[in-house]
């Protein structure tokens, strides 16, 4: 898949961006990782797209929370030397969704919302659901993000929506 082991890519990883992002990549891909087992993906796989999936938010660079998915996509194939297009697209779209995701997208997505020091109101029920019934713990996200952001009159992307609407008209459901 790559000339980088686990070990070496989260040494890369600790040393691009900050302690506290970093260790949320960890936290992140541990539950990827649980979230594979459960749906039966492959587990190196969420494993590295679950690491990698805040590598866009470098020390230092001043990329905004849209933006860095598509840059952590682009660090990883270009730094990170991922190849496998199931893990970039994981990374792409952790932050907004996108139709159709696979269940590696999803299992990323989600992990990311759901990751043990993630504190704030429904995240507990979106934990439960994501074991029980991953696009719903997805939908509940959305609708949450997207509550969120209309209120603060934040930017939108139109993916999020996209996402939303084509879960909840039964999309890939797993």
């Amino acid at each position: 898949m790559n000339d980088l082991n686990i070990e070496e890519i989260k040494l890369k990883l600790k040393n691009s961006v900050s302690s506290k992002i970093y260790e949320h990549c960890l936290r992140t891909m541990d539950e990827s990782i649980k979230l594979a087992i459960k749906y039966d993906e492959d587990i190196n796989k969420a494993k590295i797209a679950g690491l990698l999936h805040d590598c866009g938010k470098l020390i230092n660079k001043n990329v905004g929370n849209l933006e860095h998915s598509i840059l952590g996509a682009e660090l990883a194939k270009n730094n990170y030397l991922i190849e496998d297009v199931d893990i970039l697209n994981a990374i792409r779209y952790h932050t907004t969704g996108r139709e159709a995701m696979t269940m590696l997208e999803k299992i990323v997505f989600i992990a990311d919302k759901i990751e043990p020091n993630r504190s704030y109101p429904g995240v507990e029920e979106m934990r439960l659901l994501a074991y029980d019934n991953i696009d719903k713990a997805i939908i509940k996200s959305l609708r949450s993000t997207i509550e969120y952001v209309n209120k603060r009159n934040l930017e939108l992307d139109i993916e999020s929506v996209k996402s939303l609407d084509y879960l909840i008209k039964g999309g890939n459901n797993f």
